[in-house]
């Protein structure tokens, strides 16, 4: 009987390491006190921005994150400044675009103080409770990307309607003149 019980903690475990080869970013999310309808509400809601929300028990994860470890310094980086975990978790994951998902949750965690960041790891760097708050407000990559092209484009165009400035204006009185004249 005991070692069906470990049967199922190592399928358990192995379904968490797949989960986290499938999504390339998560995100461990604190959960105490959270009712079962906001997190499925939340679940829906991850769902549509192509996101997964999982519960996961503390020790479970920890297993899982030593054993990628020894594969992964950054695994190893999330051991030595996360770990021991405590309070209860659940894991946020998050595809390759993993905007979308985090600025989902973002607006979720907003109306629900229940819930809260402990840590994530986005595009192979791990980032602690206030640097993910930050990086979930931020604009989505394309908005940003338009901002800075934007931003470039400006100082030149303003320079075009500078130069022009003084030349249209004399072409509109000489316009002026020519209707009075006539």
């Amino acid at each position: 009987m005991k070692n069906m019980a470990n049967l199922k903690k190592l399928a358990l475990g192995q379904k968490v390491q797949d989960l986290l080869a499938k999504y390339q970013n998560f995100a461990l999310i604190k959960i105490d006190r959270t009712s079962h309808q906001t997190l499925e509400s939340l679940r829906k809601e991850l769902k549509k921005n192509q996101a997964n929300f999982k519960v996961v028990k503390n020790t479970l994860f920890e297993k899982t994150l030593n054993k990628l470890s020894k594969n992964n310094k950054v695994y190893e980086e999330i051991k030595k400044s996360f770990f021991p975990l405590k309070e209860t978790s659940a894991l946020l994951l998050l595809r390759k675009e993993w905007n979308s998902g985090l600025t989902a949750f973002y607006q979720f965690l907003k109306k629900e103080v229940s819930l809260s960041f402990k840590f994530g790891h986005l595009d192979d760097k791990s980032y602690g409770h206030e640097d993910l708050l930050k990086i979930a407000q931020l604009p989505p990559r394309n908005q940003l990307l338009a901002n800075l092209i934007g931003n470039f484009k400006t100082p030149s165009s303003r320079l075009v309607h500078s130069m022009k400035f003084n030349i249209t204006k004399l072409v509109y009185i000489l316009k002026e003149k020519a209707k009075k004249s006539n």
